[in-house]
């Protein structure tokens, strides 16, 4: 029986009037397409194969899941192009529920959003098995092998509530790498509770067992005993400490009344622009500073014999042109700014898992966008070429 095509559309309106008529309408044509596409199949591979029965499928449909009937043939070889298209959508689904998810929404929102686009509830524990196949490749790309030279590295760690027994704030050590292309990428990001020098020291030899190893430059912040760290792991790597950090510290025990004058005079200490400035003339500087403002504060009279007080300085030993982006962790400190501002929406994590899924998806979309730029500055520092050791 032949219907004209005001017939066929009649026949399909009645469907469509009932319930889940949509999707009825929509396995019929599915499952039609797939069986006249098997027909043609097998007419072109006649006497090579044959029609073998069909198998049970399901696609998403109108707030439901369609049921198909999917053709197959002896061998085992036809797959319906229709059936690949509609897959695509699985694969489209899984990428913006984890999208969704990676810029601080909850399982329990991924959910409620794609119901609004997909017109089908997603319960939490769906979503959550999409998440699980993400933190997977997640893992997958901080693990990954890393190149065995980078100029510089800076260190630093956030700080986010997760949940294991209790919700408590743990630390997350986070790595960004100079590469010698002068372009950059997070090369590490590791969760250890808290933070700490024998925490970085771990931190740094995972580095080197992802094949890392040499770097002419590590910048950090003033941790205690860092620098101890520092050299067990990259003896031959110099260490310079944050100045910005070192600052704050000596600003946060001054008069407000005495605050401005004494961040204009700690800046002619640093002094990180004029080409021919060495850290003899830096230290001559601090003493000058010193004695000034010794005599009001004590913390300032203090430190010219900091233990540490060197490792401040070692950005002078550089290319005056690229002094101001070694000697603060201002790099790293702006990527963390990125991180938190995606987890901010969040109060705690469920798990440090779910945490590093969502920092490790800012440093994918960083490295592979704003970090593919050089920096060409770099260029004109020749340490910053591989050293034959």
């Amino acid at each position: 029986m032949k219907f004209t095509k005001v017939q066929t559309e009649d026949v399909i309106k009645q469907f469509l009037d009932k319930e889940n008529g949509l999707n009825e309408v929509l396995e019929m044509v599915i499952n039609s397409l797939m069986v006249s596409e098997r027909e043609v199949y097998l007419s072109s591979n006649k006497g090579v194969t044959k029609g073998n029965g069909y198998r049970k499928g399901q696609v998403f449909g109108r707030g439901r899941e369609l049921e198909l009937r999917i053709p197959r043939d002896r061998l085992g070889q036809f797959y319906p192009t229709i059936l690949s298209l509609l897959r695509d959508q699985d694969a489209q689904i899984d990428e913006l529920s984890f999208c969704l998810y990676s810029k601080g929404l909850t399982t329990r929102q991924v959910g409620e959003v794609l119901e609004v686009i997909y017109g089908r509830h997603y319960c939490k524990s769906k979503i959550s098995a999409i998440n699980t196949s993400f933190y997977e490749q997640m893992q997958s790309w901080r693990e990954r092998a890393l190149e065995s030279f980078y100029p510089v590295i800076y260190i630093d760690a956030i700080h986010l509530k997760v949940k294991r027994d209790t919700v408590a704030n743990e630390a997350f050590y986070i790595i960004l790498g100079l590469k010698e292309d002068f372009t950059r990428e997070v090369i590490g990001l590791v969760n250890i509770p808290t933070e700490s020098a024998s925490g970085w020291q771990s931190v740094l030899e995972g580095l080197k067992q992802r094949g890392l190893q040499e770097v002419e430059l590590i910048v950090s912040d003033g941790l205690k005993a860092l620098e101890d760290a520092v050299s067990l792991v990259f003896p031959k790597t110099t260490h310079q400490k944050c100045t910005v950090h070192l600052m704050r510290n000596v600003l946060a025990k001054v008069r407000s009344q005495h605050k401005k004058e004494v961040a204009y005079d700690f800046k002619q200490v640093l002094n990180p622009d004029q080409k021919d400035y060495n850290m003899k003339q830096a230290l001559k500087q601090l003493n000058e500073f010193t004695h000034k403002w010794g005599k009001l504060y004590a913390h300032i009279k203090k430190l010219p014999d900091k233990q540490d007080i060197n490792y401040y300085f070692n950005y002078l030993n550089y290319n005056h042109k690229i002094r101001r982006m070694i000697y603060t962790t201002n790099w790293i400190e702006r990527f963390n700014k990125d991180c938190k501002r995606t987890t901010k929406i969040r109060n705690s994590f469920p798990s440090p898992e779910a945490a590093l899924a969502l920092i490790t998806s800012v440093a994918i979309d960083k490295s592979e966008k704003k970090y593919t730029y050089p920096i060409h500055n770099f260029k004109f520092e020749p340490k910053f070429v591989r050293h034959d050791y």
